[in-house]
């Protein structure tokens, strides 16, 4: 049966001992290096973790917390000897690390990057419900970033919004401005222009107490040539209260509002941020070449077709 345990000093020889196949040594560190990566990063709180068979040491795995939005843990390694694969162990090894990262919950998810040529790896974690983000570190282009969300602790609800009168909404506004140190003379009047502005959208997430968690606002926005005309969805403000932050809501309402736009027939996502550029780029967001905002920011784009 297969099982987990604490890598420790009576142990850790016996894991170091463990190898792959020489196919499969240039995706993994050895088991050696597994276990000295749990001692190099034990500022993000590594956790190197046995994998056993009843008695018998099987594996190895490495996990540690990323802390920077989008916030989550990090399964940097995982490993099953040899004489063990075939046979469900990583399967079986994975789910329980899933579970008890779960139990755990400093975090709503776990990522996980891959090589794109390490066929058997993929199959296993999209079996465990890892989903591609679309995300591409430009210092490993071949691999592929995954990440599998745990359901929402915190019971809630999306409302979406297209009166900015909403009460709820005009809340939750005023907070995202007060972080921001912006003051406004007439709030009113600021949400009857967001009205008037014509098709700006909104998702409101709301606790099961009907307390704002979240919003994004968004709308779809044309660009227009005397030859051509393209539809985008733009995404305008994403915000999270901050109690929530670190759980999930500002990655669930990024996808409610892709999903609006792919329900409504756009294939690209379009934004401006100077202050949340690897949070859009670990959810498939990349710059657009030679696109400025008139502010200065700079413009990240996402094709959504192909993606879920």
């Amino acid at each position: 049966m297969t099982s987990l345990f604490d890598v420790n000093e009576r142990n850790w020889q016996d894991v170091a001992r463990l190898t792959v196949r020489d196919d499969q040594r240039a995706w993994l560190d050895s088991a050696l290096g597994i276990v000295a990566r749990g001692y190099a990063y034990r500022a993000c709180r590594a956790k190197v973790i046995g994998i056993a068979d009843g008695t018998q040491i099987i594996g190895v795995a490495l996990v540690r917390d990323l802390d920077e939005e989008p916030a989550c843990y990090d399964l940097q390694q995982f490993l099953i000897d040899a004489r063990f694969q075939g046979r469900g162990h990583g399967t079986e090894a994975l789910e329980l690390i899933l579970s008890r990262l779960r139990q755990e919950r400093k975090y709503d998810c776990v990522e996980v990057c891959i090589d794109r040529a390490n066929a058997a790896a993929l199959r296993m974690v999209e079996k465990a419900g890892f989903i591609d983000t679309g995300y591409v570190d430009e210092s490993v282009p071949h691999c592929l970033n995954l990440i599998c969300r745990f359901a929402p602790a915190l019971p809630c609800s999306d409302v979406l919004i297209s009166d900015f009168t909403h009460p709820q909404f005009q809340t939750a506004f005023r907070q995202y401005f007060d972080e921001l140190g912006m003051t406004v003379s007439d709030w009113d009047q600021l949400f009857r222009d967001m009205n008037a502005d014509g098709g700006n959208l909104a998702w409101l997430r709301l606790s099961e107490a009907g307390e704002p968690v979240g919003f994004l606002q968004f709308k779809p926005i044309s660009f227009t040539s005397w030859f051509f005309e393209e539809t985008c969805g733009f995404i305008r403000e994403l915000w999270v209260a901050e109690p929530h932050r670190g759980s999930g809501h500002g990655a669930a309402l990024l996808s409610r509002a892709e999903a609006y736009f792919r329900d409504h027939g756009l294939s690209i996502a379009i934004l401006t941020t100077d202050t949340a550029q690897v949070f859009y780029r670990r959810h498939g967001y990349v710059p657009a070449p030679g696109c400025r905002a008139r502010n200065g920011d700079e413009v990240f784009v996402k094709k959504l077709t192909g993606f879920c």
